[in-house]
């Protein structure tokens, strides 16, 4: 078998949405005849774990871990523990000075990330360890960037080395990082160490279309497409055990990506549909913002609704897909939401439960949803919605997904395996 070197700062136990990628890659690697060598950090910053994402890992796997220090825990000591499950690495959302000024220093400060630290040490630790185990292909996954610098260490210092960088988001064309009050110089350092990594790199890897043309524009040498997807083995579903018409989603909600106008038509429909009233029902759970929560509950209609039911293993999320009526997918209502496929798009396919999607107009996943006809999709501002809603509820039959099995982690592995063949 060929060994392939997979840098990645999440990892299980860590439950973020940057895990199931390559924990999927290196389960069914080896199927395709490549060993995946894991290296990540043995003390990551978050808070939320998933525990039983471990049993998913081949017993035969081997993990490298070192310690990493990151200035959060600084943050912590000076300000008192906070939430550590940032949303794309945001210290918080909150309007105030003190948040401002934190998240100032994260975005000018720390570049690309609050991860840099942990370059440096680490490129001592797999140069010695890459030379000792004949390894010759490395994959750094992103974000955090801070890894693709790992990367590029590693490729400057062992030229013949195989390199793909695999971006999971956008960089200096990612619009959160204008969460970060960027100033100009601290953007063209972003973009510098973007261009480095695109010029050096044999390939990238990204997940969406729009993405791979980007990247592509931005001055990579190569770009492949390998989307998110979903396990098979994950989906031994038991069958819908209620009458209640529930509307899902299972992860972060927050106020760049609230669907305002789908709460007030529910309200609207709650008024005239006495049926839809005593069926309906809103699941959450996750990281979902306080201040969205409220303003479901602020709708008459709604406020008896609403079943928040914390933070759920992948597993548990999985087995609420089967008993929900309705899966929501909310994209970010920006430039970057265009390109964005939500890595739970593809499990909702899997589960063959019908989509209300919302987003910027003409995404990728708008286009995918029809070309699947897995839902409705929807702008954020697209007000007049009751019809696409009454239609997802009186004819839900009518949206079977097509043809997602090529979205299979075990088929995107296979392309995978053919692209580092052929590096």
């Amino acid at each position: 078998m060929k060994k392939v070197l997979i840098i990645s700062y999440y990892w299980p136990p860590s439950a973020g949405s940057g895990v199931q990628r390559w924990l999927k890659f290196a389960k069914y690697l080896p199927k395709f005849n490549w060993k995946p060598i894991i290296y990540t950090p043995k003390n990551p910053y978050f808070e939320i774990k998933d525990d039983k994402l471990l049993s998913n890992m081949p017993s035969e796997l081997v993990v490298w871990k070192k310690n990493i220090w990151e200035p959060y825990s600084l943050k912590d000591k000076v300000f008192g523990k906070g939430n550590k499950d940032q949303s794309a690495g945001i210290i918080s959302n909150k309007k105030s000075i003190k948040n401002y000024i934190l998240n100032w220093i994260r975005g000018n400060v720390f570049i690309p990330d609050p991860k840099v630290f942990w370059i440096k040490s680490s490129v001592k630790f797999l140069l010695s360890k890459i030379k000792k185990e004949d390894i010759e292909y490395i994959i750094t996954t992103g974000p955090p960037h801070s890894i693709h610098l790992i990367g590029l260490e590693i490729k400057k210092n062992i030229p013949n080395i195989k390199w793909i960088s695999d971006f999971r988001d956008p960089w200096s064309k990612l619009d959160l990082l204008q969460e970060f009050h960027l100033t100009k110089y601290a953007f063209r350092r972003h973009q510098k160490l973007e261009k480095r990594v695109l010029d050096n790199s044999d390939l990238v890897l990204t997940v969406s279309e729009r993405w791979s043309k980007e990247f592509t524009e931005l001055g990579a040498n190569k770009v492949e497409l390998i989307t998110n997807g979903f396990d098979s083995e994950d989906f031994n579903l038991n069958k819908k055990n209620n009458d209640k018409f529930i509307i899902g989603h299972y992860g972060l909600l927050n106020h760049l990506r609230n669907p305002i106008y789908l709460w007030k038509e529910l309200d609207v429909i709650c008024n005239e549909n006495p049926d839809f009233k005593s069926k309906l029902e809103l699941h959450f759970s996750g990281n979902v913002d306080q201040g969205v929560m409220d303003q479901i509950k602020a709708f008459p209609n709604l406020k008896d609704k609403v079943k928040y039911l914390g933070y759920l293993t992948h597993s548990n999320v999985i087995e609420q897909y089967s008993q929900s009526s309705l899966l929501l997918l909310l994209l970010f209502n920006s430039e970057s939401g265009l390109g964005n496929y939500p890595g739970k798009i593809f499990e909702y396919f899997a589960s063959n439960k019908p989509i209300l999607a919302f987003g910027p107009n003409n995404s990728d996943t708008q286009k995918l949803i029809k070309q699947t006809n897995s839902g409705t999709y929807c702008c954020y501002d697209e007000q007049n919605i009751k019809d696409k809603i009454l239609d997802l509820y009186n004819n839900s039959d009518r949206f079977r997904v097509s043809d997602y099995e090529r979205f299979s982690r075990y088929n995107l592995t296979k392309r995978l395996s053919i692209i580092l063949n052929d590096l």
